[in-house]
C-alpha cells in the first residue's frame, strides 16, 4: 500500500518531505521561511519522479537555504519554563509527550503558554517557526488591546479624526495613513518605548490633514509633539524587530 506522505534525508539538503496531493497537478517544491523542505506530488506521479525533479532542482534548493540561513535572526535562549516575551506576556514553553509535531499557543492575561513536542531543542526550525508565529499572534493581540485606544485618545485630544484603523504585521513601515484618512499601525509598534508609539501615532494623524512631509506637516508634529525632528531621529535608531 502506497504511502501519502514520506521524509527522507537528502544529501547537501537535510530532511525532505514529499507527500501526495489529490488538488496538485504537477510537482512542486516550497521552501518555508523556517527552512523546511517541501515537495508536493501529484497522485498519478511516481516517487521516483519526485526525487528526480528534486535532484534537478537542487541548486536552487541549496541557494534558498542559504540565504535562509544567513538573514535567520540569532535563537534567544529558551528554556522549558516562564520567559519574558513581549512587553506585557511572559512565554511559558511547556513539552507535551503526547504529541510528534503539533504545536499548540494558549493566551492567559499576561502568559502565553506554547505546548511543543518533547525532545524538540530551541533551534529546531519547527520551534523557531512556532515560536515566530506565537510572537506575532500576541504582539498582535497587545497592539490591539494598547494601539487602538491610545490612537482614538490621542485623535480627541488633539481634534483629529480618521476613517478607520488596521493593524498589520510590516517589516519596513512603523505606520501609514491614506488619502482617504484610513491609517495602518505595525503591530510592532508595541517593541517601541512609549513616547516613540505616541510619535508614530502623531505622525499619521497628523498625515489626516497634511498628506506629504511638508513645511505645514511639520508645524503640526511639532504643535502636537514638542519635539518633532527630535523624537524622529530617535525612531531612526530603531528597526523593526520581525523574531523575538
Amino acid at each position: 500500500m502506497d504511502v501519502s506522505e514520506k521524509r527522507i534525508v537528502v544529501h547537501e539538503i537535510g530532511e525532505v518531505i514529499f507527500r501526495r496531493s489529490h488538488r496538485a497537478r504537477r510537482v512542486s517544491i516550497r521552501i518555508s521561511p523556517s527552512g523546511e523542505v517541501r515537495v508536493t506530488v501529484p497522485f498519478r506521479s511516481s516517487w521516483d519522479t519526485a526525487h528526480r525533479f528534486l535532484h534537478e532542482k537542487k541548486g536552487w534548493v541549496k541557494r534558498t537555504l542559504k540565504k535562509i540561513s544567513e538573514n535567520a535572526p540569532v535563537p534567544r535562549h529558551f528554556k522549558p519554563g516562564r520567559n519574558p516575551f513581549t512587553r506585557f506576556h511572559d512565554l511559558v514553553l511547556r513539552p507535551d509527550p503526547n504529541t510528534q509535531y503539533s504545536f499548540r499557543l494558549h493566551i492567559e492575561e499576561h502568559t502565553a503558554y506554547l505546548d511543543y513536542p518533547k525532545g524538540i531543542p530551541v533551534s529546531d526550525p519547527r520551534m523557531q517557526q512556532a515560536l515566530q508565529e506565537s510572537y506575532i499572534r500576541i504582539l498582535r493581540q497587545e497592539a490591539r488591546e494598547i494601539l487602538i485606544p491610545r490612537l482614538e485618545h490621542l485623535a480627541r485630544q488633539h481634534g483629529y479624526t480618521y476613517r478607520k484603523v488596521t493593524l498589520k504585521n510590516l517589516r519596513s513601515r512603523w505606520g501609514s495613513c491614506s488619502a482617504a484618512g484610513n491609517i495602518n499601525l505595525n503591530i510592532h509598534l508595541m517593541e517601541l518605548p512609549d513616547p516613540l508609539i505616541d510619535y508614530v501615532l502623531l505622525h499619521e494623524l497628523a498625515h489626516t490633514r497634511h498628506k506629504n512631509h511638508g513645511p505645514a506637516f511639520w508645524e503640526e508634529l511639532q504643535r502636537t509633539t514638542g519635539q518633532a525632528r527630535e523624537l524622529d531621529r530617535e525612531l531612526s535608531r530603531y528597526r523593526i524587530r520581525t523574531h523575538p
